[in-house]
């Protein structure tokens, strides 16, 4: 190929990059790809698995509290299979804060830094004030036992109201030996019993709200509305998708007209 020849191939393809035709062609080639790129990202499917986690999470602390009913009231139930319901919220807690850094790092859409904080604190805080109210409740269940049993040894001695009032704390509630008939064999024992419940009844009051529920209601609502702009999203992209293609299909026609034209 001469120098004549590329000289003139040269000149052509300066003259067709001039006309306007051809960067509308360039234009619409470069947003149809960054639509391709925008559809295969899948925010949809990421937004929902956090959904489903927080969904998972307040499931998990309905059945926990459930059997923390239990254990205040002083029913049978294995302590391992509560200490293992415990560990799953608070591993919920703390893979979920890591999964958020993914999720910013991804370049997706995250809650506010302190709605993940909150959430992870407010799991881990009640986690560990569940652990000391298993322990500690069930020492008392097991000290109850002791002074039912010798309450039933010496029958004679014993006051009604005594009983009502033991049932009534074995039931979570906060009662005082006020004005009670206690037998001296073990007054100081049911005193004692008396006290640890109010304790344990302020401990069970920490734990026994709606934070951490509300924390992960928070999420809940952020990850739902992102879920929903996600998917109204979605139903668009097809739509430009096909308009941008067929005024792609039109310039493209209109381009090699006019080249041929010319």
């Amino acid at each position: 190929m001469n120098e004549q020849t590329k000289k003139s191939i040269a000149e052509t393809l300066h003259m067709k990059i001039q006309t306007p035709w051809i960067w509308l062609v360039v234009v619409l080639t470069i947003c149809l790809t960054a639509l391709f790129y925008v559809s295969q990202k899948p925010q949809v499917a990421v937004y929902s698995q956090y959904v489903k986690s927080l969904c998972d999470y307040q499931y998990a602390d309905a059945s926990l509290m459930r059997s923390m009913e239990r254990v205040r009231s002083g029913y049978e139930v294995d302590s391992a299979v509560v200490l293992a319901q415990m560990m799953t919220l608070r591993e919920v807690a703390l893979s979920f804060d890591a999964g958020i850094q993914k999720l910013e790092q991804a370049g997706f859409s995250a809650p506010p830094a302190a709605s993940v904080s909150l959430f992870k604190s407010s799991v881990l805080a009640k986690v560990s004030c569940l652990q000391r109210y298993l322990s500690e409740r069930s020492a008392w269940i097991d000290e109850l036992e002791n002074v039912y049993r010798l309450m039933e040894m010496g029958s004679s001695d014993v006051d009604l109201a005594l009983v009502r009032k033991l049932d009534s704390a074995r039931a979570g509630y906060a009662v005082l030996p006020d004005g009670l008939m206690l037998p001296e064999a073990f007054n100081k024992r049911v005193v004692s019993l008396f006290q640890k419940n109010l304790d344990l009844y302020d401990a069970w009051n920490q734990f026994n709200n709606d934070k951490t529920l509300s924390a992960s209601d928070e999420l809940l609502h952020f990850f739902q509305m992102e879920n929903v702009k996600e998917i109204s999203l979605s139903g668009k992209i097809p739509l430009a998708f096909y308009f941008l293609s067929l005024v792609l299909l039109l310039a493209t026609f209109f381009f090699i007209f006019k080249s041929n034209k010319d």
